[in-house]
């Protein structure tokens, strides 16, 4: 019995031997190498070997096996108009040597897979998939500080910034603490791990769950992902939850790709200093008055994020006492001019909690943060400045316009 149970069980080592060896030589990279080669010369053979390759970079902490498949990626006279024999666009490898930089730096994936989902990380529990197109971009500010010297390599990614610091995302976000505090801080949003993200992607249908689609829907309508709980489908006691107090921005399609690609690219990946090019001092800004200055203050610290563009409000605040949005500005002038000194303590300490229109529900979720130790005092006098000069968005009366108009 005992010769019996040794010899089946070898015959199963064996076998398995035999299934893993099989598997093993029929992995995709084998097909495309196959290919590849038959499109070659006697002689191009000859400078292009076979097997798995491998690119370490020890300063990157990388090990990439890209080039197994792309095996033209580098080699113009060898590049097919196909993928993945093509040859990479532009002349970024000339800055870029593979090499030193080796794949995944830049486009993430799994580098050391060589089945064609697993390299692209479209498998499960990994958290770093491909990044198709123009995503790639979003690598680049990893090394790069100033963005503007290389704004024709990366559109979409200056593009996304831009979107970010006028849309008002300053006022509720923070990134390497500039900005406010009624949200997470977004340092690191690009590197944020799935399973902080899994409630989210419970919300998500039709689209793989990954980092990338999660920011996508996020900016495309937060409140899907996040539409709150209500008192009757809760135990008893429990509080309601309302949905995020994120705004629904109106972002169109070329306006998500680039902001995703900027959210992307904030993330936990510290290079060496010598692949880094720091961020040039940014440049006086002279203005023609002190409104003019104020509404760069405005625009700065993301003020029409909770307002609204140029103060007039609209913003929803869950369970606020003013009519459940943030109020406007454009009513300041009427309730501060003859009390300079209470909107510039307001700015500096802001109101928390906001009033709550039932006092039996939570507080809202939009509060007016501190921003003394952000915004400096001459910033805060020039905001004082523009938000009085709000008042003249108001509905006017013709004497009233006539009076403003001869300036008197």
């Amino acid at each position: 019995m005992k010769r019996l149970l040794f010899l089946l069980f070898n015959f199963i080592l064996a076998g398995s031997f035999f299934v893993a060896l099989y598997y093993d030589t029929h992995r995709d990279w084998h097909a495309y190498q196959k290919q590849f080669f038959k499109t070659l010369t006697k002689k191009e053979r000859r400078g292009v070997g076979g097997g798995i390759k491998q690119i370490l970079t020890p300063d990157l902490k990388t090990v990439d096996r890209c080039t197994t498949c792309h095996l033209a990626v580098d080699k113009t006279s060898l590049a097919l108009a196909e993928h993945p024999f093509k040859e990479h666009p532009g002349d970024l490898l000339k800055y870029h040597p593979i090499e030193k930089y080796g794949c995944t730096s830049c486009h993430a994936g799994q580098g050391l897979a060589t089945d064609v989902a697993a390299a692209h990380g479209d498998v499960k529990f990994w958290e770093q998939p491909l990044l198709r197109g123009n995503y790639v971009q979003s690598s680049c500010r990893s090394c790069h500080g100033d963005l503007e010297a290389i704004k024709e390599y990366v559109p979409v990614l200056a593009k996304g910034k831009e979107l970010f610091e006028t849309s008002g995302c300053y006022g509720c976000h923070s990134i390497d603490n500039f900005g406010g505090n009624l949200s997470v801080a977004l340092d690191e949003v690009g590197s944020k791990a799935d399973l902080l993200i899994e409630a989210d992607y419970e919300m998500m249908h039709g689209v793989r769950h990954n980092r990338i689609n999660w920011v996508e829907a996020k900016l495309k309508n937060s409140r899907a992902l996040n539409p709150g709980v209500p008192v009757s489908e809760l135990p008893l006691g429990e509080e309601e939850v309302f949905p995020t107090a994120m705004p629904r921005f109106g972002f169109d399609e070329d306006e998500r790709f680039a902001l995703t690609t900027y959210l992307l690219s904030l993330k936990e990946f510290d290079p060496p200093l010598s692949y880094t090019i720091p961020a040039k001092p940014e440049p006086k800004q002279h203005y023609v008055s002190k409104v003019a200055k104020g509404k760069a203050v405005f625009a700065k610290y993301g003020c029409n994020g909770c307002h609204g563009d140029q103060g007039v409000g609209g913003r929803n605040n869950w369970n606020a006492g003013l009519a459940g949005e943030v109020p406007p500005l454009v009513y300041v002038k009427g309730y501060y001019e003859n009390d300079r000194a209470a909107l510039k303590h307001l700015i500096q300490y802001g109101r928390q909690p906001v009033p709550r229109a039932d006092i039996h529900s939570p507080n809202p979720a939009i509060f007016m943060p501190a921003w003394k130790d952000k915004i400096a005092d001459h910033e805060i006098e020039a905001l004082i400045d523009y938000l009085f000069s709000l008042s003249e968005l108001l509905p006017q009366t013709a004497e009233q316009a006539t009076s403003v108009a001869q300036g008197s």
